[in-house]
């Protein structure tokens, strides 16, 4: 199995039946409030690093999170400023996960055009992007794959981004490219 490092979380989450934001955005000293550009009031936090953006109907977007705990962290911190204000909030909200991206390092340098032509479902362009993008239907995900060994993979589960990384290094090795194991990272 592959190992991984979560990079961001996205999740989504309702915190109560509905929020005054223009309020909201007048009393939270680290809330920023600019409707014609998002309808919602972001609130950014430092420890664990994350960003919620709060909308009217009392929908929450947290992004920024490595892992559920901080996504539980987070909840908890952005309960006690609303319960200041009277807002009674969920303490345990259903959370859902939108996005994961998480990432790899595959420890060596890998020729991209090889295997842009050797995997189904790639695109190579490196005169537009300097990785070539893998995408797999089973599980739903987008792997970018960058000539230094670097590996990002976007998918809705930890458990869709591993199985889609251990498949991708599968067919690395069908191809000939073995993962070097012991190897200190660059």
């Amino acid at each position: 199995m592959v190992e991984i490092d979560i990079e961001n979380i996205v999740g989504t989450f309702h915190i109560a039946p509905s929020l005054d934001l223009p309020m909201l955005a007048r009393v939270l000293s680290d809330a920023t409030y600019n409707p014609s550009d998002l309808p919602a009031v972001v609130v950014t936090f430092k420890k664990p690093k994350a960003v919620c953006m709060l909308f009217s109907e009392g929908k929450i977007i947290i992004t920024g999170v490595k892992s559920m705990a901080e996504i539980d962290e987070v909840i908890h911190m952005l309960n006690d400023r609303l319960s200041v204000l009277g807002i009674k909030g969920e303490v345990t909200p259903s959370v859902s996960i939108q996005n994961m991206v998480a990432s790899m390092d595959y420890q060596q340098s890998l020729n991209l055009r090889s295997i842009a032509k050797a995997f189904p479902n790639t695109e190579y362009e490196p005169l537009q992007f300097p990785g070539l993008v893998y995408k797999t239907d089973d599980p739903n995900t987008v792997i970018l794959v960058f000539d230094s060994g670097k590996v990002v993979c976007n998918g809705s589960t930890s458990e869709a981004i591993l199985t889609a990384m251990d498949r991708m290094i599968e067919q690395f090795v069908s191809i000939g490219i073995r993962k070097e194991e012991n190897v200190c990272p660059k």
